[in-house]
């Protein structure tokens, strides 16, 4: 594996094999970690009117970080597909890697995108919007 970028210095690296389960729905966030990819790909699980939808995240993607900033429980299932490499940041760490990387602040509002297109969808459906 090529030489991580200076950023990741803010957290700790975890590895993982896999079919690693990292975390489930309605989950206390714990320490409130955020996960950046580094190698591998994990799949984030999500409930939707009573459907799995899944969202495949592969290297330089982020996710926790919408309960972290929601201070909420997990809203998803989070496994590995295979065996993983992860950095994990505590809130602070975080923002202190986002502040010197535009790359890695990037990814991240790219993957919050993503993620709550998703659970807007949910909140679209049970309250009858219809994506208005």
């Amino acid at each position: 594996m090529d030489t991580l970028p200076q950023w990741l210095q803010y957290g700790d690296q975890v590895s993982l094999p896999s079919r690693a389960d990292l975390y489930g729905p309605g989950d206390a966030p714990g320490d409130r970690p955020i996960f950046y990819v580094v190698a591998g790909m994990v799949r984030l699980e999500f409930t939707l009117s009573g459907s799995r939808v899944p969202l495949y995240l592969v290297p330089d993607s982020v996710f926790g970080l919408v309960e972290v900033l929601a201070e909420c429980s997990r809203l998803c299932r989070v496994l590995t597909t295979e065996r993983t490499i992860l950095y994990r940041w505590d809130l602070e760490g975080f923002f202190t890697a986002a502040g010197v990387s535009w790359e890695l602040a990037l990814n991240a509002t790219t993957c919050l995108t993503r993620e709550l297109r998703i659970l807007n969808a949910e909140f679209e459906d049970r309250v009858g919007t219809g994506g208005r």
